[in-house]
């Protein structure tokens, strides 16, 4: 067991039976199979002081819990995909109020229709359109006003506001997978869709799980679960090659 150690890349060639990872220090370690579960990393807004509240009235998410957090009160949701139009649907019906803000003229582009007209019909969900957040305020207990900024006119608002959502997507963290003939999708996300084993990409022998997988739902929850269910392909993976190298 190496902890911790940081991959430099994968060799799929299958070099003497094995596939190989690079690691940092010039090392390599060989192995029949690889379980990729580097996760993603959230896009952030340039905003000072951002990391000191996440977790503290900044989320990545939207569940039962946070919407219990902000019941009866003012939130700002930041973002205008798909994934921010279901958040926005969802905490209405919780919040007094959603501001859902985003930075470009519309959702047209970035949002199916049938979430735009469940956006339109909510009458505590306003729409902000060229509008970024400017800065955060608050104390040990997490978030207690925010600003922000039409990107039109250059004016700020500031209002007592204690959650802020943020869903303007995750960049994957597999980057280092470049070259080793790991299909991606166009965002860069590993595709899985083997046919007996789901979890496995397009290389045989390497799975993945997790935020780092395309279609994945982004959820801690999930992603345990998919760790538990690839130990299932790893066992019939190997099975299959120990059969093929006794024949």
């Amino acid at each position: 067991m190496m902890i911790p150690a940081t991959i430099r890349t994968l060799d799929c060639s299958r070099v003497g039976g094995a596939l190989g990872l690079e690691i940092e220090d010039d090392g390599r370690i060989a192995a029949r199979t690889v379980v990729i579960a580097s996760g993603a990393r959230y896009r952030r807004p340039a905003c000072a002081d951002l990391a000191r509240f996440e977790g503290r009235g900044v989320w990545y998410w939207a569940s039962p819990i946070e919407a219990r957090l902000c019941a009866g009160e003012e939130v700002i949701l930041v973002g205008g995909g798909n994934s921010a139009g279901q958040a926005a649907v969802f905490l209405s019906g919780h919040a007094a109020k959603v501001r859902m803000m985003v930075r470009a003229p519309g959702l047209a582009e970035s949002m199916s229709r049938y979430l735009i007209d469940r956006i339109a019909a909510a009458p505590n969900i306003e729409l902000m359109t060229q509008t970024e957040i400017a800065a955060l305020q608050g104390g040990p207990d997490g978030v207690e006003r925010v600003r922000w900024r039409d990107r039109g006119t250059g004016v700020e608002t500031e209002k007592a506001i204690r959650n802020v959502f943020l869903f303007i997507g995750a960049d994957p963290a597999a980057a280092w997978l470049a070259g080793c003939g790991v299909e991606v999708d166009k965002t860069g996300f590993i595709v899985t869709r083997g046919a007996t084993a789901p979890l496995q990409t397009s290389v045989p022998g390497v799975f993945a799980v997790g935020d780092v997988r395309s279609g994945s739902v982004k959820r801690v929850g999930a992603a345990i679960g998919e760790g538990a269910q690839v130990v299932q392909a790893l066992h019939g993976f190997l099975a299959d090659f120990k059969s093929s190298a006794v024949r």
